[in-house]
């Protein structure tokens, strides 16, 4: 792999309002743009947040390509940068969680649906890799992390595997100290099951009952952490990997 500096931006997302989502990610890359990354890496539903109700995902999914590939493809444009992110697709009147990977062009090189998903949505089937300029690279969503149907299909041979999540705590998120006594080592332990280099990276979602804990991580493929920005923030981690 090619040394690339990565970005991983914990995007604060207002559920359901995709303006002031764009607005915020706007506002994010020309924050970030001094650092010159050559990859961003947004969360799960990146400008939606995490919807599953039938209404909401009717109302949002939309094709890939479409709408919002094209939004986000004229940002890797603009800032000369790869750019993943999840989304909610429609395709042949089935809804899925996804994500998808942009180069430098705008172009998609991955697209990856979530198999580890539950109703509304259709599960997701295969994991893809590619080789890039930056080296190859993968694509997971959140609790695909976990599932074996995801992650006995990983190309063992993948640089680094990117993993946009919306992961909040029932009750309460964020939440420190639970963060730090359960979830933090589920992390690293799920990044050293499968032994490839991951940045993890988690919507701050700041409405909601159960709303997205921000943070981002970046962990080596023996579970180590490398890098890591604060649980409940949407602070930006920017490392050379």
């Amino acid at each position: 792999m090619n040394l690339m500096r990565l970005c991983l931006i914990p995007l604060k997302t207002t559920p359901r309002d995709v303006t002031a989502n764009l607005a915020e990610l706007e506002r994010r890359l020309r924050e970030v743009s001094r650092y010159r990354p050559d990859l961003v890496c947004l969360p799960e539903c990146a400008l939606t947040g995490y919807l599953y109700e039938d209404a909401d995902v009717q109302r949002f999914a939309e094709p890939i390509p479409g709408p919002t590939t094209e939004r986000m493809g004229a940002l890797a444009r603009e800032y000369k940068i790869f750019l993943c992110f999840g989304l909610l697709e429609v395709s042949d009147k089935n809804f899925f969680n996804s994500a998808v990977l942009l180069d430098r062009h705008g172009k998609i090189l991955l697209h990856h649906r979530k198999i580890c998903e539950y109703p509304p949505f259709t599960t997701g089937t295969t994991v893809q890799s590619i080789e890039t300029e930056l080296g190859r690279l993968s694509v997971l969503i959140c609790g695909d992390l976990f599932d074996e149907d995801a992650t006995n299909q990983l190309d063992r041979s993948v640089d680094l595997l990117l993993v946009p999540m919306a992961r909040g705590f029932d009750g309460r998120s964020p939440d420190t100290e639970r963060w730090l006594r359960e979830e933090r080592q589920v992390y690293l332990d799920g990044v050293k099951a499968v032994g490839i280099t991951t940045a993890i990276v988690n919507a701050l979602e700041v409405a909601g009952e159960d709303p997205s804990f921000g943070g981002a991580l970046i962990v080596d493929k023996d579970g180590r952490v490398l890098a890591e920005s604060p649980h409940g923030t949407d602070e930006a981690l920017v490392y050379e990997v």
